[in-house]
Order: C-alpha cells, then sequence, then structure tokens
C-alpha cells in the first residue's frame, strides 16, 4: 500500500495533509475508510507525529483511538511524545501516555 518517490521515500499522504492542517473530520472520514495509519513522509514521519507536531490535538485523538502506533521514530530519533514535550503540550503527553507511549524508548 505504501507508494515511495524515485528517491526511495513515501510521499505524503491525505492522511498526513488531513493532520497537518488540522481537519479532524477528514481524519475521521479517512480512518473510518481503514487507511493506514503508520505510513511514513519522506522525514519518516507519520500521520501522527505531524498532528502532535502542529499541534493538532483532534486529529491526533482520532489516530491514537483507532490504533495508530505513537512509538515510531522518525527520521531524527523523535516519536511524538518528544514532539509534544518540545511543544509544552501538557494535555498530549498525558494522552500519548495514555495509548502506551514508550518512555524508554524516547530516552535513547
Amino acid at each position: 500500500r505504501e507508494r515511495l518517490c524515485s528517491d526511495g521515500f513515501s510521499f505524503p499522504t491525505a492522511l498526513h495533509l488531513a493532520c497537518a492542517t488540522g481537519q479532524p473530520e477528514m481524519v475521521f472520514l479517512l480512518v473510518s475508510a481503514r487507511c493506514e495509519l503508520n505510513l511514513c513522509d519522506r522525514e519518516c514521519r507519520t500521520p501522527l507525529i505531524k498532528a502532535v507536531q502542529l499541534r493538532q490535538e483532534a486529529c491526533a485523538t482520532i489516530l491514537l483511538q483507532n490504533g495508530a502506533n505513537p512509538n515510531i521514530m522518525d527520521f531524527f530519533g523523535r516519536t511524538a511524545l518528544h514532539y509534544a514535550v518540545y511543544n509544552e503540550d501538557t494535555s498530549m503527553i498525558e494522552k500519548l501516555l495514555l495509548y502506551g507511549t514508550n518512555i524508554e524508548e524516547c530516552s535513547k
């Protein structure tokens, strides 16, 4: 299901774009259509990482509720938790912990 660019990296999916632009209704629609939740973009960022990075909590919540993996690392070795901490987003940190973020994995 993953499509790759000529350089071997995948391009952003519609789910990435919906998360990055803060469209929770579109995220819900795409998730309901069973799109892949954990595909990575050029920087190895999942839709969840994009949502957290850009402070789109409603989008991130939908992804987490539907099984998005919060422990995937991007190209720089950062998880969604790293971005939530960087943003000082206490609510998102709590939510990520609730949905199984591995704190030890993030500490490596």
